[in-house]
């Protein structure tokens, strides 16, 4: 089942090891060859015009996002609790993402899904830093990718007992 087209209530796990986020994201990067080729683990220690932790790169590809909450206070198990929406990413580092939508985010975290050419998707959490509405049915948000999805949607009781 796809995270991001799940109906309410679907719970998954997700990993939120920096590893398995760094490794969804240079597949990500590397799946698409439309973007800047710098390595995303290059050296970051050149001074950024902004406060971010590590250098954006342009990429524009179509994304679905699905608003998702905490369940139980757990950080790794996430339930859906809105529809699927698209966007387009804007740009992306090490640990971020920025993205262009429609319509306003539900909550504060998202599954943000990303298409991956003749394999299957890959499916991250992402958590929302900020939003901009620009104009009525423009917004622009950036946040943090910190977690992959890893589970089939399951029940709580599978997974606590």
């Amino acid at each position: 089942m796809n995270p991001a087209t799940a109906t309410p209530d679907q719970t998954f796990q997700t990993d939120l090891s920096k590893e398995a986020v760094i490794r969804a994201i240079q597949l990500v990067r590397a799946t698409h060859d439309e973007i800047d080729p710098r390595s995303i683990e290059g050296d970051d220690s050149a001074p950024h015009r902004d406060r971010r932790c590590s250098r954006r790169v342009q990429l524009q590809i179509p994304v679905a996002f699905t608003s998702v909450d905490e369940v139980d206070g757990r950080e790794d198990l996430v339930e859906v609790c809105g529809p699927e929406q698209i966007a387009v990413t804007r740009d992306i580092s090490s640990q971020g993402l920025g993205i262009v939508h429609d319509m306003p985010l539900m909550t504060d975290l998202a599954f943000i899904q990303f298409d991956m050419p003749g394999e299957s998707p890959i499916t991250m959490l992402y958590e929302v830093r900020w939003t901009s509405r620009k104009t009525r049915y423009s917004y622009v948000t950036g946040g943090r990718l910190t977690g992959v999805v890893v589970s089939e949607p399951c029940c709580l009781s599978d997974i606590s007992g």
